[in-house]
């Protein structure tokens, strides 16, 4: 069952990228995207935490808290990741935000947190690799000037790495993954709104527009859905079984977008990602209290 769930995961989670690579080419704009998202997301998951929890009771203490992983997580994030979308395949941009894991390694040595390893060393040099060829070999990616849109993605990753080094500096009582995933979702598209109005970026989908819609609904659905099941994943059979789940979700994201939106991919590009994801199995730790 645990892996029938992971592989659901992987499959659901890596459909986000080629939608919200039809979402950024069908008229949809970094931010309006950014609130869109978060609002369906952040409903559907106040849905389940009034259900569970009766409301998001949010103590005064965690306001900053939210407010700080809102920007790592929410914001800065997704209007990079909608911006490069729309000029990056769904397979590139699956590989470039993939590597999260190692840079949270990278800032967890800079803060402290973590110990230097000559096998998690390794996974940083491999994962470097993998990143030189994708970057630099003339016929790599489909465009040469798709390159720096390759490195404003890495930004993505960065921002998520910042999220998991402050919340496992943080680390919140009594306020469940969940809850802080409605909080986030919710927070993020009370300040995208503006946001997007003030920039002109705010946008109504309708149904004449059916690819901005459709996908929209399903990254905010996918958003929701997908983080609940992988904390009772977490729960169900451990943090280091459940953060396979990364593998999955670059891997699915290449196929979708070979699937639906017929991308091709050079050697390099393939090489890439096999490297990406050594680098990942050796970065990640090895041994973890569940």
């Amino acid at each position: 069952m645990n892996w029938l769930i992971l592989i659901f995961l992987g499959i659901a989670w890596g459909l986000t990228f080629p939608l919200s690579k039809i979402a950024a080419v069908s008229g949809g704009s970094p931010l309006g995207l950014t609130f869109w998202q978060n609002i369906v997301s952040g409903l559907i998951l106040l849905v389940f935490v009034i259900w569970k929890y009766g409301g998001l009771k949010i103590d005064r203490s965690l306001y900053k808290f939210i407010l700080v992983v809102t920007f790592l997580a929410g914001i800065f994030p997704n209007v990079i990741l909608y911006t490069a979308a729309f000029h990056l395949d769904a397979g590139v941009l699956s590989i470039s935000v993939s590597v999260v894991p190692m840079f949270t390694y990278i800032l967890a040595l800079c803060f402290g947190l973590d110990k230097l390893g000559l096998f998690r060393c390794f996974g940083l040099i491999v994962g470097f690799i993998a990143l030189l060829i994708l970057l630099l070999p003339e016929n790599s990616l489909p465009e040469r000037s798709d390159a720096p849109w390759v490195l404003l993605s890495l930004l993505c990753a960065l921002f998520y790495a910042l999220e998991n080094i402050y919340i496992d500096k943080i680390k919140p009582e009594n306020f469940g993954p969940i809850r802080i995933a409605c909080a986030l979702s919710i927070t993020t598209a009370f300040i995208s709104l503006p946001l997007a109005v003030f920039s002109g970026q705010f946008f109504i989908p309708t149904f004449d527009n059916p690819s901005l819609l459709y996908s929209l609904l399903g990254i905010g659905a996918i958003s929701a859905v997908g983080y609940s099941t992988f904390i009772f994943l977490i729960g169900n059979a451990g943090s280091v079984f459940a953060g396979q789940t990364g593998y999955l979700v670059t891997f699915f994201g290449i196929v979708w977008g070979i699937f639906l939106l017929s991308e091709v991919h050079s050697y390099f590009v393939w090489t890439s990602f096999l490297l990406i994801m050594v680098g990942i199995f050796f970065v990640r730790p090895k041994e973890e209290n569940t």
